[in-house]
């Protein structure tokens, strides 16, 4: 579509294509946008771009397995007008991407480190064998 097209020729747009590894992108990225319409599971993508402190927008249904603040961690929209609206926001304030990116990486390091999820399986461990 020529929109599409117009936007790979904005320079600050960078179509990559497949990477071996998406860390360094996420890190450099002002923000991410996760407009993913299904909600099976963890959405993996939303939570790499956290764990890069990378601000990320992203549709309800992305983060129904996760216990994120809307707001707090994570910018969350249903409709595309909501989705510019917070995109717009974040790339105009450089105070609050850092604020939403610092928080949803402490979020990941709080919630989705090997710890906290050992410690989890262990207990569903236990009231399993208490059964």
């Amino acid at each position: 579509p020529p929109q599409l097209q117009a936007l790979m020729q904005d320079s600050r747009i960078v179509v990559t294509g497949t990477v071996t590894d998406l860390r360094p992108y996420l890190r450099q990225a002002t923000l991410a946008v996760a407009p993913v319409p299904y909600g099976a599971g963890i959405q993996n993508k939303v939570l790499e771009a956290m764990a890069c402190a990378t601000p990320v927008v992203t549709s309800p249904q992305a983060i129904s397995a996760l216990s994120t603040t809307p707001g707090v961690h994570i910018l969350v929209a249903n409709q595309p007008r909501d989705f510019a609206d917070n995109v717009v926001n974040l790339l105009q304030n450089a105070d609050f991407r850092s604020q939403i990116g610092q928080a949803g990486l402490e979020y990941v390091q709080r919630c989705h480190n090997w710890e906290s999820i050992v410690a989890q399986l262990v207990g569903i461990y236990q009231r399993a064998m208490q059964k």
